[in-house]
């Protein structure tokens, strides 16, 4: 019985783990508004809002769905499996209205990118290290 319980416990601890994990959003310090509803942040990571207020091009940045933070993500921002927001993203993007997320492996990398990539808005689980963008807050928090 103590066989089949912890493997059983381990892959509980690793789901809750998941869970509950702090996902923080930047954006670019140009064209990205400084605070967002979670259903607006919903809705344009779901390509619902091509562009910002002042008319600059929205571009999504996100973790690669193989690591932690891109699962995180799945779960806590879209309420998807990552084979869900995956066939999402190749349906909204074949529209041609807004491109699809641009990925990456690590925090370090997205943060560079959305520095220096106007309207870019980004979200991964950790804190902002790159002094070159705007954490963006989420009803009001630094991270959710």
């Amino acid at each position: 019985m103590k066989k089949f319980l912890l493997p059983i416990l381990f892959l509980l601890s690793i789901t809750v783990h998941s869970q509950n994990s702090e996902l923080t959003v930047i954006g670019n310090k140009n064209g990205v508004p400084a605070q967002l509803s979670t259903e607006n942040l919903k809705s344009i990571f779901m390509g619902n809002q091509p562009k910002w207020s002042d008319g600059s091009k929205v571009i999504i940045a996100m973790m690669k769905f193989t690591t932690d933070g891109g699962k995180t993500t799945c779960s806590k921002l879209y309420q998807k499996s990552t084979t869900d927001v995956t066939k999402h993203w190749l349906t909204v993007s074949m529209k041609g209205v807004i491109d699809a997320p641009v990925f990456f492996n690590t925090a370090a990398e997205l943060q560079n990118f959305v520095a220096n990539t106007a309207g870019a808005i980004g979200v991964f689980d950790g804190t902002v290290s790159a002094s070159t963008v705007k954490t963006v807050l989420i009803d009001g928090k630094r991270s959710f």
